[in-house]
């Protein structure tokens, strides 16, 4: 027998906004294996030698595993799928490893560990490439290689914006809804108004915001972010699992009594 009080309970935790969100424990499932893993390679990294913004003997990795055009170009297509487990500095991976546990726990609750996984590989190979063609057709963007899980987590996070359009994200006091339209105008927004595209209007914001902000501003992949993110946000109906008919419940039912007829 269903506990339905038990069911209401974890509806309201999941989507109630006064509640909050009902997560996952940590152990071995993939939020925590997955947030792990990207904190363990830049550990490794750190303590080996440094990452690739600084010399190091780990350069020659960083550029076999990042992705850019010219990489592409030299034949390591590998780098479309690598360049997510590996990141600048400390900063980098802890908040997307913290993102990717907070999303990938909200997915576990009607995603498989798979499909999970699944949306995370498609969304870092999307973004990955919209960056490098972004990067062989437009003279202005930079041609830096380029690492880190933010395609993919990005993918994830409006992936579930779109499963819990009007849960409370985080801690914000926000709907899912429109905290994932915020990220997606505002990622589009910040890469049209890079100087160096010199679009009329937009590359004029954008150098008013680099002398206040500073240059690092636009040297972020916000195209790689907005890829990502869309991307999230398409394709997770394609990896809900199907829901069963009133049609099909009562076809099962029927060749279930009928068999039960024939057997007596």
């Amino acid at each position: 027998m269903v506990d339905v009080e038990q069911l209401s309970m974890i509806h309201d935790q999941i989507v109630n906004k006064k509640r909050g969100v009902l997560l996952i424990t940590p152990g071995f499932n993939v939020p925590t294996m997955g947030c792990l893993l990207l904190v363990v390679i830049h550990a490794w990294v750190f303590f080996t030698g440094g990452t690739h913004l600084t010399p190091s003997i780990l350069r020659p990795l960083y550029e076999s595993v990042a992705v850019s055009w010219s990489g592409i170009q030299a034949g390591r297509g590998a780098a479309l799928i690598t360049h997510s487990l590996f990141h600048g500095n400390w900063t980098h991976v802890l908040v997307n490893a913290i993102l990717f546990f907070y999303a990938a726990a909200r997915l576990g609750h009607v995603l498989r560990p798979s499909r999970i996984l699944l949306l995370f590989v498609i969304c870092s190979l999307g973004a990955a490439s919209v960056y490098v063609i972004s990067q062989a057709l437009l003279p202005g963007i930079s041609p830096n290689p380029l690492v880190g899980a933010s395609g993919g987590v990005m993918g994830m996070l409006l992936a579930q914006t779109m499963i819990y359009p009007d849960s409370k994200m985080l801690l914000l006091p926000i709907s899912g809804r429109n905290m994932g339209k915020g990220l997606l105008v505002a990622s589009l927004l910040l890469f049209l108004m890079t100087p160096e595209l010199g679009l009329p209007l937009f590359s004029d914001f954008g150098q008013w915001m680099a002398g206040g902000f500073g240059r690092e501003l636009f040297e972020i992949g916000h195209l790689y972010h907005f890829a990502g993110g869309l991307l999230g946000m398409t394709i997770v109906g394609f990896l809900l699992p199907r829901l069963v008919t009133l049609e099909e419940l009562k076809f099962q039912r029927s060749k279930r009594e009928e068999e039960m007829e024939a057997t007596r």
